[in-house]
């Protein structure tokens, strides 16, 4: 039987993974478990690393986007502002150094713009998690 995760849960999922976590949904409670996928200090999470780590069949591993896959969400995002003149600022500016801190600076520049950003990219980690999920109900049937 496959495994289905509430509408709240993948966006709890979702918001997990674009902090920078990896999550794990404990297939049989539902209850989300979650570590820095870039950790400093490995001790803080060793419990639950232990934890997931000594069940892990009994869970659904997610991760975050890869770096070149953030990019191109940006990328997306980009295309889809209609005024010409901001569009190109943007592609302007992910063209220098450190692209990603130079769009967070320049949304804050257009606040509407910035509140669209932040609904596109939850929409993109939503249908990242449900993918996911999708790929590991096709690999383990249960």
């Amino acid at each position: 039987m496959p495994v289905t995760i509430p509408p709240e849960k993948i966006k709890e999922i979702a918001g997990y993974l674009d902090a920078g976590m990896n999550c794990f949904y404990h297939i049989k409670t539902g209850e989300i478990e979650y570590y820095p996928e870039n950790m400093n200090d490995e001790e803080i999470w060793q419990e639950v690393i232990d934890k997931v780590e000594e069940h892990y069949d009994e869970y659904v591993s997610f991760t975050g986007f890869e770096s070149h896959e953030s990019f191109e969400i940006m990328e997306d995002f980009i295309s889809t502002i209609t005024n010409k003149t901001i569009r190109v600022k943007f592609e302007n500016i992910i063209q220098r150094r450190k692209p990603f801190q130079q769009f967070k600076n320049l949304l804050l520049d257009y606040p509407d713009l910035r509140q669209q950003w932040f609904l596109y990219k939850d929409g993109r980690f939503i249908e990242y998690v449900k993918e996911q999920l999708d790929a590991f109900n096709n690999t383990y049937p249960n």
